[in-house]
């Protein structure tokens, strides 16, 4: 049950001080909720979410009016197909004849004119993927600092980020609306680059009734986020917007348009690298659906704690199956799912193991899933974002969240018990709420089903920013125009080695490194056509200075014989 008035302790009071005013993981001078918009900056900021969203309807509505003239969605005189995965396809505009000034006049947004003057290539992303719009939603949301890293725990997250504050909440008209700002610093090998942007999202109707989800994330500049040039450290500017329709249940068209903008004119290779990064960008908002799902199971995992603590049954808890040898010495396997507790045989667990946010040693794990919780999971709606029992966070956070309330030197830890259960019962999903919140969250069990949300494992492939990551934007025009593909590389880990931090080092066998806070995997996939190509590439420029010196040694030589 939830605690009551007497016994509660807000959120905000427990909040723990991370570092005294500095990112949570590499110490910026960067305060987590210290950005306080005036009324007149939230106008400014939906005003820019008005114009991003607006002019992406216009370009949709084009390419649909092209489609029904049974024409290409998209003019090839301006866009050239780059690459397509699974049912996307990525497309980058070209000159066509037209200098980048004349280009840079047909975009909408100053900003973004000014990137297409610098020489980088506006992209475009049009396709479906599996999930639902709630899902989807959902997994882009983030209203605290927790929140935000949990949500970037989910697959290859940045060396550090900051959730600097917040312009635009949920309504009762729109649950998922949001206006947050974000500092996040990038893992990039050879390059220091960080971004400050708007992250705003929403769901609408358009003029014809028609619903839509929308992202946009655009750069902006915070008086309380200045760049951090002492530290060696570029900002980059990003402007994306992002359309959903959920036109057939438990499918989405998306059409996303974006682009970067790193200051200086880019090399030839650097702007391959930057369009690979850019595509890959695009895939990883794709993930929200995934997160939006993780998270729905994490609540019902909490829910049924009791349950877990169960031991393994001999027989499946669905189709009654017990563990036997079957030919060739081979046993029928039985697993615990890792949300209800109950054993499941291969046939009735999921093919793959979920993400869910529990576990003390990392952010995120991998368990077994039933199909029954899957199906419990995908067919749930009603989910009210801006609601405490909707927020999930990461045991990982949570568990330090608590240390933080339970120090000597936290004023609220006098008399104060562990808020874990206080904070995020285990019954948030099935007790009884107010009469407006009554019938909100409902299931398969209660209600007929709106929407059915599958998780794409495509997009285990290409996850977030994984091209940014490896990208080396240090190239000059000079060097080789050939082809490179990003492709991933297994995420290191991040150790904070200061007591006021937010996070742990955590045990295991993992590959450490120094900047960053997500554990890598044990096992390392194989190299990458991307990474030979840098290896390739690296040693062959050794090559060239090592045979420049040996000729010069070698003249250097004769010379000596001749005097």
């Amino acid at each position: 049950m939830s605690p009551g008035p007497s016994n509660s302790v807000r959120i905000e009071e427990i909040r723990p001080e991370m570092a005294e005013g500095t990112s949570p993981v590499l110490h910026f001078p960067i305060s987590p909720g210290c950005f306080h918009p005036t009324g007149a900056k939230r106008q400014e900021f939906a005003d820019i979410v008005r114009e991003r969203v607006d002019s992406l309807l216009i370009d949709e509505q084009h390419y649909s009016e092209r489609r029904n003239r049974r024409l290409p969605p998209f003019d090839t005189r301006e866009w050239k197909q780059v690459q397509t995965s699974k049912e996307l396809r990525f497309f980058k505009r070209v000159r066509g004849g037209r200098t980048l000034d004349q280009l840079s006049s047909e975009e909408t947004h100053p900003d973004i004119r000014q990137a297409v003057e610098n020489g980088y290539s506006t992209m475009l992303c049009d396709g479906q993927v599996r999930g639902s719009m709630e899902d989807m939603m959902y997994g882009m949301t983030a209203s605290s600092q927790e929140d935000l890293m949990t949500g970037f725990s989910y697959k290859n997250a940045p060396k550090d980020c900051v959730w600097l504050g917040t312009a635009e909440g949920p309504t009762s008209d729109d649950p998922f609306r949001s206006a947050d700002f974000i500092w996040a610093f990038p893992k990039l090998p050879a390059y220091s680059v960080d971004i400050c942007y708007l992250k705003a999202t929403g769901v609408e109707k358009d003029r014809d009734g028609k619903r839509y989800g929308y992202l946009v994330l655009h750069s902006v500049d915070l008086p309380q986020c200045r760049p951090f040039e002492a530290r060696g450290v570029t900002r980059a500017k990003m402007y994306f917007a992002c359309l959903f329709r959920e036109v057939t249940p438990g499918y989405l068209n998306v059409t996303v348009r974006g682009i970067f903008n790193l200051g200086k004119r880019p090399g030839k290779i650097a702007k391959k690298l930057v369009a690979a990064a850019t595509k890959s960008f695009m895939i990883g908002f794709l993930n929200g659906e995934g997160i939006g799902l993780a998270k729905k199971l994490t609540i019902m995992a909490r829910r049924n704690r009791d349950p877990l603590r169960i031991h393994k049954q001999s027989e499946c808890s669905i189709c009654f199956k017990t563990k036997r040898k079957l030919l060739f010495g081979l046993n029928t396997h039985l697993f615990q799912c890792g949300v209800c507790g109950v054993t499941a045989c291969s046939n009735c667990i999921a093919n793959t193991k979920q993400i869910l946010f529990l576990g003390l040693d990392a952010p995120r794990s991998k368990r077994p899933c039933c199909l029954t919780c899957m199906r419990d999971a995908r067919v749930t709606w009603g989910v009210l974002p801006g609601e405490p029992e909707f927020q999930v966070i990461s045991d990982f956070y949570l568990r330090r969240r608590t240390r933080s309330v339970l120090s000597p030197s936290s004023p609220v830890s006098g008399g104060f018990r562990s808020p874990l259960p206080e904070i995020y019962p285990l019954d948030t999903m099935t007790r009884n709420r107010s009469s407006r919140r009554r019938s909100a969250f409902k299931s398969n069990l209660s209600a007929d089903l709106r929407t059915i949300s599958t998780a794409d494992e495509s997009l285990d492939t290409d996850p977030f920013s994984r091209e940014l990551d490896e990208a080396d934007f240090c190239f000059s025009d000079e060097e080789s125009n050939s082809s490179i593909v990003a492709q991933p590389d297994p995420s290191p880990v991040m150790s904070s080695d200061s007591d006021k931090s937010t996070l742990t080092l955590w045990t295991g066998a993992h590959r450490l490194h120094t900047d960053d806070f997500i554990p890598a995997s044990r096992k390392s996939p194989p190299r990458s056509e991307f990474e030979v190509m840098q290896t390739l590439f690296q040693l062959n420029v050794k090559a060239e200075n090592t045979y420049i010196q040996t000729q010069v040694t070698a003249r250097g030589l004769r010379g000596a014989e001749l005097d």
